[in-house]
């Protein structure tokens, strides 16, 4: 198998590769997409909402943040505490979001929550889980997509900030290494 760099930046990359099988590079994007864990908002718990945004609305918004994920300390369903308060007139934005391990954050700090007038608060205390896409699409790390030109792959890999593009496929390389190693110790049973 030959691979070959093509672009590469903070949240994307972009190589060919030659010599693999639709099957394996359809395998990793599968993986990508339901195995591979990150960081999401789960749980939000909203002691104070004046705004004029509901609370479900709130909840949602705040679960499809972007979370820096730590996969060598965090393991599934490990949880991190997020808090915000605050008061208007003002905006809330993703960075007014405090975490209490300074690893996992929102990555994202301009992203604005919602608007705040006068007088009005909220104050939320969130848990972020670790999980994967197949649970909710919330936990998806990033997205995969590919071409297919004669024997030439060209893959790309966008992440949505948690975690590197690079990362991303070698978690979901190894989840597919554990999946054949858990085939293969089923087969020598029979």
């Amino acid at each position: 198998m030959e691979i070959k760099k093509i672009e590469k930046n903070d949240r994307t990359i972009k190589f060919s590769v030659k010599g693999a099988t639709p099957a394996l590079v359809n395998a990793i994007r599968r993986a990508i997409q339901v195995n591979v864990k990150s960081f999401a908002v789960d749980n939000v718990n909203i002691y104070e909402n004046t705004s004029v945004m509901f609370n479900e609305m709130l909840a949602h918004r705040l679960g499809m943040l972007p979370i820096q994920t730590d996969t060598k300390t965090y393991k599934k369903k490990d949880t991190v505490t997020l808090m915000v308060e605050k008061e208007g007139p003002c905006t809330v934005y993703s960075k007014d979001i405090r975490s209490t391990d300074p690893k996992i954050e929102v990555i994202d700090k301009k992203i604005p929550i919602l608007k705040l007038g006068k007088e009005q608060k909220i104050k939320i205390e969130m848990e972020a889980t670790v999980d994967s896409g197949r649970t909710h699409t919330k936990w998806l790390p990033g997205i995969m997509s590919y071409s297919y030109n004669k024997d030439v792959f060209t893959v790309n890999v966008e992440s949505f900030g948690g975690m590197q593009p690079k990362e991303i496929i070698e978690q979901a390389v190894e989840e597919i290494k554990a999946k054949a190693e858990e085939l293969k110790k089923a087969v020598n049973k029979m």
